[in-house]
């Protein structure tokens, strides 16, 4: 399940099977309220099922493969 948060600064997911196109060409850093820093590795769009089982995209999703675990 996904609850999306409109104001975050930054969308973040982990896993790369669930993006459907990526940017490899993005790169950086997301830095946290702790002022830990993670690498961004690519930026993509992600499908996602809604409550109502249709499917919608979602883009600018930052892909973020040492964070071992999202917080929804």
């Amino acid at each position: 399940m996904w609850y999306l948060d409109n104001d975050a600064s930054y969308h973040i997911y982990v896993d790369i099977d669930k993006f459907r196109e990526l940017d490899e060409s993005i790169k950086g850093n997301v830095t946290f309220t702790d002022h830990s820093k993670v690498f961004i590795k690519e930026k993509g769009t992600i499908l996602i099922k809604l409550k109502n089982k249709s499917h919608q995209f979602i883009g600018n999703i930052y892909y973020i493969p040492t964070i071992k675990k999202i917080i929804y």
